[in-house]
């Protein structure tokens, strides 16, 4: 039983059933919609991100007994050849049902998301930026998946894909920012350590700004209903520049995660809106 829990706390729940949800949401505002066409998806999200996270885990180690060290296989040492076993086992089951899908969906998942997700861990997780940058595309590839999945048009799921794929990507920073210690002690290269923590935060508060201008567009080509501004605006924007504003060089990680759980939800908050919005 311990072992068991172990495994699920690895697969990071929460995130899996954000996942399963989004598929739901996006499922239900597209007309003749079969329900059992989630069923592929759904598996293939849960397996291939399960993976990852206990692949993410077992990699990092060394740097989250020092940033993290609550997590659970600092605290619970595991067979880590078992655990190796389960994210191949995972990855595989996860490319069976991938392989039920349309073609598009399936091969954003083979081609994509599962050499992506190897590629992330075991090299350009090191490298400064371009891991960020991969880790974002492959969350807001999650948008994109669901479309091709249910067969149905991707003008929403590119926006949300875009929208996912900035607000992750300031995520990813933040966080980077949070486990400078350990990157470090690790030997890892994250963009805070390559050029700084005052360019790091410079260069995000420029992005977010960018974001923000450019998430203002859809109101002079009237793509959405009258609602997307404000809610954009409150639910979006005002978060956003509180935490572009609360970043300094004297930030602690305990912030930088507060931060991180901010954007977390943020990404939820525009999705909804984004498909509220939608005309």
């Amino acid at each position: 039983m311990r072992f068991f829990t172990i495994i699920l706390s690895l697969c990071r729940p929460l995130n899996l059933l954000i996942a399963i949800a989004s598929v739901f949401i996006m499922a239900a505002i597209i007309d003749d919609v079969s329900w059992m066409l989630l069923i592929y998806p759904c598996f293939v999200l849960v397996c291939y991100m399960s993976a990852a996270y206990m692949l993410n885990d077992l990699i990092d180690i060394k740097s989250d007994s020092i940033n993290k060290p609550n997590r659970v296989l600092v605290r619970h040492p595991v067979n880590r050849h078992f655990i190796l076993f389960i994210v191949g086992l995972l990855f595989l089951i996860g490319s069976l049902f991938a392989m039920h899908l349309p073609n598009q969906a399936m091969h954003l998942a083979l081609f994509f998301a599962l050499p992506g997700i190897v590629l992330y861990e075991l090299f350009l997780k090191r490298v400064p930026l371009l891991g960020n940058i991969l880790i974002s595309l492959l969350v807001g590839s999650v948008f994109l998946f669901i479309a091709y999945s249910l067969e149905s048009h991707t003008n929403d799921a590119l926006k949300i894909m875009l929208l996912a794929f900035s607000l992750n990507l300031l995520r990813e920073i933040v966080k980077d920012i949070q486990d400078i210690d350990g990157d470090k002690d690790s030997g890892l290269y994250t963009l805070p350590i390559f050029i700084g923590l005052s360019k790091t935060i410079f260069s995000m508060r420029v992005f977010a700004i960018l974001f923000i201008v450019i998430s203002f567009l859809p109101m002079y080509t009237h793509t959405y209903a009258w609602h997307y501004i404000p809610l954009m605006v409150f639910l979006i924007h005002i978060p956003l520049l509180y935490i572009i504003i609360g970043l300094g060089n004297d930030i602690t990680p305990k912030e930088c995660a507060t931060f991180s759980n901010i954007l977390k939800l943020m990404i939820i908050n525009g999705i909804a809106i984004i498909l509220l919005s939608a005309k």
